[in-house]
């Protein structure tokens, strides 16, 4: 005696082939020599990440905060690290044009001297 029953559980899985194949069909054809771009900005995302510990006034962090908060969706900052790393990469990409004709400064693996600074 043979009955029609139907399979309990998950349906099963769909083919290999299917979103990643749509994917790949959107992509434009590779090309040999990489497209000029206006200003090459390295992504906070393109290296490891590292903890920073840094102070600041109360009325500053509230202040950045407040902004963060009001404009993520519009910025689409994917976080509050993106947020302040971008806001710091800002400064630095000025003061290397500034100071530095945009290049970047020489160092920066050395630790910073703990405490206050001496001079102005």
């Amino acid at each position: 005696m043979t009955q029609n029953r139907e399979p309990i559980g998950p349906p099963p899985r769909r083919p290999a082939n299917g979103v990643q194949n749509l994917l790949k069909a959107n992509r434009g054809p590779a090309t040999d020599s990489p497209q000029p771009t206006a200003a090459p900005v390295p992504s906070p995302t393109t290296s490891a990440t590292k903890q920073v510990t840094y102070y600041m006034p109360e009325s500053s962090r509230t202040r950045a905060r407040a902004a963060y908060n009001a404009t993520r969706g519009q910025e689409e900052d994917a976080s509050w690290s993106e947020f302040v790393t971008r806001a710091v990469m800002n400064e630095v990409y000025r003061r290397e044009r500034l100071y530095n004709e945009g290049e970047p400064f020489p160092g920066g693996t050395r630790n910073l001297a703990p405490g206050r600074t001496l001079g102005p």
